[in-house]
């Protein structure tokens, strides 16, 4: 028989790692096992692959947008930058302005080759390791492959601090610690997602500069208003608000407030609240309160013997015992 055979053209599925996870086009590794990933032209999208890397690429083009590699074909490749060839999408124009257009997210300009940026405005923050958008659910980056979450950049703290909550038999709350960029805190919309400035660790020259037992304690502060959002429920009884008052009052504290995490022992000062900063709002007293609650260990005789030698006002006293009592309930 004469004539060319036509290949057959596979419906298109939603992309999938092989791991189950769902994929967004063009992704280089797996955010849930950082598989890393090839794009191949499973739908014969433009009848191309690069012969470097394997993914799908445009006849059209000089360069492969995924690795940066020349593949100009003579009398194939286009002899002006194209906006969108077959298969791709026009997202923007080239950074460095050759006058072809890329599609998000391709690293490199299919006609020049020039490294591109692209802005993430989409992701709900960004990797610690590679400054690209990610999700607070992923644990691996879908850039670079590294840990989404950047707990692998404070190994030591965060098994400091676990520890600290199993020896107060604080039950684990399904929380999620992430370095992000800003301010560290906690949303309450999403009261198990506990965010920690970067800064603390992402420029360290060394690792021997990293503050470790300043940040085991912002952590354990931040875990506090994690703590206290996840039961809010709490808040409304007469108690937790004869000891702390009304955390739902308007929060008007300023993020230029110093606070020291690395201090374990409780300030002489502002006898009706543990330290200085508690006094800012009741969320921050109660986040200050559970912060030494946790690395003290629980230890009630020893806290309520200090607060005694720092001659602090009965209402502090009730703090803890009122956090110790909800936290035996819990483990109940």
């Amino acid at each position: 028989m004469g004539g060319k055979r036509r290949r057959a053209i596979v419906p298109r599925l939603d992309p999938r790692c092989v791991c189950g996870e769902a994929l967004k086009p063009f992704w280089p590794f797996c955010p849930e096992c950082a598989r890393p990933q090839v794009w191949r032209d499973l739908y014969q999208e433009t009848g191309a692959e690069c012969a470097y890397c394997g993914w799908m690429v445009s006849d059209y083009s000089w360069y492969c947008p995924w690795c940066g590699e020349d593949i100009h074909e003579e009398g194939v490749s286009s002899d002006r930058p194209l906006k969108a060839p077959a298969g791709f999408r026009f997202s923007a124009k080239c950074d460095a302005g050759c006058g072809g257009g890329v599609q998000y997210p391709m690293p490199y300009c299919p006609w020049c080759g020039a490294e591109q940026t692209w802005g993430d405005e989409m992701f709900e923050g960004t990797c610690p390791h590679c400054e690209r958008g990610v999700d607070d659910w992923m644990d691996h980056c879908p850039w670079c492959g590294g840990d989404a979450t950047g707990q692998d950049l404070i190994p030591r703290a965060l098994r400091r601090v676990r520890r600290l909550l199993v020896v107060s038999r604080i039950r684990h709350w399904g929380f999620r610690v992430l370095l992000r960029p800003g301010v560290s805190g906690v949303d309450p919309k999403y009261p198990k997602v506990v965010e920690i400035d970067q800064s603390y660790i992402v420029g360290q020259r060394r690792r021997e500069e990293i503050p470790w037992s300043i940040l085991v304690g912002l952590i354990c502060h931040e875990l506090g208003h994690s703590f206290l959002y996840h039961h809010w429920r709490w808040t409304d009884s007469d108690a937790f608000l004869e000891a702390f008052g009304e955390v739902d009052k308007a929060y008007r504290v300023t993020d230029v407030n110093w606070v020291d995490f690395q201090r374990r022992r409780i300030t002489t000062t502002h006898p009706n609240h543990v330290t200085a900063y508690a006094s800012q709002h009741p969320q921050e007293d109660f986040a200050e309160t559970f912060r030494f609650y946790v690395t003290r260990r629980g230890r009630m005789r020893e806290l309520l013997a200090e607060m005694g030698q720092k001659r602090k006002g009965v209402v502090v006293y009730r703090k803890f015992l009122e956090l110790d009592r909800f936290v035996r309930t819990i483990r109940a």
